[in-house]
Order: C-alpha cells, then structure tokens, then sequence
C-alpha cells in the first residue's frame, strides 16, 4: 500500500481537478442560454448544489497545500461527499446530462489512488449506486440503452477501482524493494568506507588526470592532508601515469615531501576503476620492510627449531659421555679440565636450544591484572637467590595487564643482562623503576655498566645477534617478543647512569580493566 506522505501528490492533482471542473460547471450554468449543457429540471436549486461543489474544491484545495495528518485515509470524507454531489446532480437536477457518469468515473480512478483497497471498492460502490439509483428513478424519461449505460458504467467502475488498487500493490511491491535494496547498498557502501577509513593501507582514489577524489586516514599520514580535487603530490602522479602506460606496478620506493618539510619513503601500487579512475594503494617503506623481516625472522625461526631439535639427541649424547669420561680415575687432569669444557659448551648449546624451541612455539598469553610493586617484591626475592646481586625498587603501586609467567621471563633476561654485562652487584644494585605517562605504566630495568655502542643499538633485538663470546644473542629478541605477545613495547636508552631497558605496558590500561 502507498504511504499517506506518498499519496499527497495525487490529492494535489486531485484537487485541482475538482476545482477545474467546479469552474467548469459554473461556466456551464451562466451560458446555458446559449449552451443548453445542464438541461436541468430544478434551475433554481442547481446553482446552491453548484456552489458547494466549489467549496468542497477550495476546501481540498487548501487541504493539498499542507501536511495531512498520517491516518491512512484521511481524504476519505473529502471524497465521498465529492459523490454525493455527483449522485444529487445526477439523480434529480441533471439526468440527461451523461457527461457527469464520465466524470464521475474519472472522479473515482482518482480516488483510488488517494485512498486504500478497501475504501477504493467503497468509492465504487457508492458511485454505483448513485448511477443506478438515477437510472432508475429517471426510467420513464430516458430511453433502455441509458439503463444499460448505467449498468456498464457501474461495471467500469469497479473494474477501475480493481485494476489501479492491483497496480499500486505492484508499485508498492516494487518501491519496497528498491527501498530494501537502497539500504542495503548504503549500509553496505557505509561498512566499506569504515573499512577504508581504519585500514593500515593508505587507499586513495584519483582520477586521470591525478586530481584526488577520496583519501583514507592512513593515506593522509602518508602523503599528506589532501583536499578533494588537489593534485597528487609530483612523484606520485609521474609513477601513475607510467603504471597507465605500461600496465606494470614499480616496486620501487617514492620519496614524498610533507607540508611539515619532512621527507617519507612509500611504496605506491595501483589498480584501474574505470576508464576515468584509479586506485592508489599506498604502504609506509618501513611498514612493508618490517613486515618482510618479521616474516624472515618467523622462517628463520622454524628453520633453526628445526634444526635444534635434530641437535638436541646428538648433543645429550655427547653431554652424557663427557661426564662418563669425566668419572674415570685413569683421567689425567689436563684432560677432566678437557671434559668440563666440553660440558660447559654443552650446557650452553642446550640454553640456546631451549631458547630456540620456546620461540618457535610460544604459548598464547594468557593476561591478567598484576599489582606490579607487590609482583616485583616476590621477584626481587627468587632472583637474588640465584644471582650473586640485588634489585633496588621505586615507584609507586599501579597494576599492569601482562602474562605473569611470560613477564617473569621477560624480566629475569632483562636483570640477568644487567648483572652480566651492566656491573650490578650487591653494592650497585639492579634498579627497576615504575613510572606512569600517558596512561601508559612504565618499568624501566637500568644498570650501572657502560650501555651498549650506537653503532650496535640497531641491532639490539635482531635474534643471534650479540656482542659476547658467550652470549646467545636470543635473550633480548626473546623479551622482545614477550612485550608483543601482550601488547607491549621494549625500548633501550642510553642513559649517564647505564644502559636502560623500558618496557611500555598497554595504553589505557585502566579503561581496560573497568571493561574487562
């Protein structure tokens, strides 16, 4: 069915039809003399019944001009009363005029377009009756062929009533559809630009000419804030118009100058639209090393678990004969000096094994809330147990969302480097500090030894990189990827007490916990 607001138009249309054919009837009446239109049996009485057609057409005039209220069919009165008049004019004041039956049938197509199914075979109906009534009150004065025009007439109007109802249901039907479809395509064309906008692939749109039509936000951190219609940025437009000539995508990074004056290297990559537009994929230069390397690093990582558990069966065998051979009396001891030399390289090949197949299939953090003082507290203890130092700590109580186990770990490589490398004794303690900046808690590992070179700190986390002979090279690669696994970052600085390690908990940690 049409909805009220819909059916307005068709009163509008509706209403100056009344009005024209009120005039019109009017017009009738003062030229009858000439035109002999009416031909009524009551002169006096037709111009009152004329009038108030008039006002009825003024009336639904004024009507059409504003909102009407959402009551399905609140034209209704308007309508029928409209039929009365027809039915008085045709029953008593005009009976041989057959031109009110056309339009009275005009009328009632009309109405059917206001109104719904229901009061549409109504309308019918009444306009039925009022032909039929005049046809047969009028019997004496018109001829068979009129009561058969009646009959007819009567007939279409129905026939009217059905076919125009059966066609808004279709229309209905149709507008419903389109509507349903509209929506989903916008919730869709929605989801899609909230898709765009939060994706780490810097996505603009452009035309052929390079001028911008859509930006994502990571595309903007990229290249710049780019109004719609600017100009891409020179490299970028040079580097498009090849791709359009030759069809092949160039791997080779851009240099884009920012508004701020700083330089950024990215990789632009495209794909067509239409003949009129393209789309510019744009990725951060180091974004894509990193992802490269992190990807290296986790093939590399398969391939050395691999590796280390085929060492591992071998190196238990030689361990073992070693401290069989050790046991004999008959050993001199230049060669015992030799066997714990052997074990003590055979402890560490197992450390680094051990540490390469805890890398390779780390378990999934499993974090939970940790008042971080009174954590380190019971740290402090289990470590100076085992290590010939002491832990200072200073800070104030916060709580920290980690895997206790994995922080334990992270921890424990962290101070033991500090003890090993960094000159922390019992009198020159290990100090870890907690501090808080931007809603972010910060525990800060720094000792009291040299730090480590600058030309080294660009490597400081890469695995199997170190600069001890007796050193693994996983112990920080190992922390590093703890930190990640919760949401964490490890930086080192350079400090004048020492080498500082940082580790920067998740941001907005106590937000998460309210909603945890």
């Amino acid at each position: 069915m049409i909805l009220p607001r819909d059916r307005q138009p068709f009163f509008s249309l509706y209403s100056l039809f009344t009005l024209g054919i009120a005039l019109l009837f009017l017009g009738f009446y003062f030229f009858e003399d000439q035109l002999h239109w009416w031909q009524a049996s009551n002169i006096k009485l037709l111009p009152i019944v004329l009038s108030a057609y008039l006002s009825l057409a003024i009336v639904n005039l004024m009507h059409s001009q504003r909102n009407m209220a959402d009551t399905a069919d609140v034209y209704l009165p308007n309508l029928l009363a409209e039929i009365l008049i027809y039915g008085f004019l045709i029953i008593y004041l005009a009976p041989l005029q057959e031109d009110l039956n056309l339009l009275l049938l005009i009328s009632i197509g009309l109405g059917n377009l206001i109104v719904g199914k229901r009061f549409g075979y109504l309308l019918a109906a009444m306009a039925t009756i009022m032909v039929l009534s005049g046809s047969f009150i009028n019997s004496q004065k018109q001829m068979t062929d009129h009561f058969l025009s009646g009959s007819f007439i009567s007939i279409l109007f129905f026939v009217e009533a059905f076919i125009i109802q059966a066609l808004k249901d279709r229309l209905s039907e149709a507008e419903h559809d389109a509507q349903y479809s509209q929506n989903r395509l916008h919730n869709i064309a929605r989801i899609n630009d909230l898709i765009i906008e939060r994706m780490q692939t810097g996505v603009c749109v452009v035309n052929n000419a390079g001028l911008v039509l859509s930006i994502n936000r990571a595309a903007i951190e990229r290249i710049g804030n780019l109004e719609p219609l600017a100009n891409l940025p020179e490299p970028l437009i040079e580097r498009l118009q090849d791709w359009e000539k030759h069809k092949t995508q160039n791997e080779n990074s851009l240099q884009i100058t920012l508004e701020n004056g700083s330089r950024q290297a990215i990789i632009a990559s495209f794909a067509a639209i239409d003949e009129g537009s393209s789309l510019v994929f744009i990725e951060d230069k180091s974004t894509v090393v990193r992802r490269a390397h992190n990807f290296k690093l986790a093939s590399l990582a398969r391939m050395a678990a691999s590796i280390a558990h085929e060492i591992r069966n071998p190196l238990s065998a030689i361990s073992h004969a070693s401290q069989l051979l050790e046991e004999s009396e008959e050993l001199s001891k230049e060669d015992k000096h030799l066997c714990e030399i052997i074990q003590k390289h055979c402890t560490r090949m197992e450390l680094i094994i051990q540490n390469v197949l805890q890398i390779s299939r780390r378990n999934q953090s499993e974090t939970q809330w940790i008042p971080i003082i009174s954590w380190l507290d019971k740290f402090k203890i289990d470590f100076e147990k085992h290590h010939n130092s002491s832990i200072e700590i200073t800070g104030h109580e916060t709580e920290i969302r980690f895997d206790q186990s994995q922080l334990h770990q992270a921890l424990w490589n962290l101070c033991s480097n500090a003890v090993r490398y960094g000159n922390c004794d019992p009198e020159h303690p290990v100090k870890i500090q907690i501090d808080q900046q931007d809603h972010r808690a910060l525990l800060s590992v720094i000792d009291h030894g040299k730090g480590i070179k600058e030309e080294e700190q660009a490597f400081l986390f890469e695995p199997f990189h170190t600069t001890s002979v007796q050193g693994t090279g996983l112990g920080l690669y190992l922390v590093k990827e703890l930190c990640e696994a919760n949401h964490a970052e490890i930086r080192y600085y350079h400090g004048q007490q020492g080498a500082t390690f940082e580790i920067a908990f998740s941001p907005n940690y106590e937000t998460h916990k309210d909603n945890s």
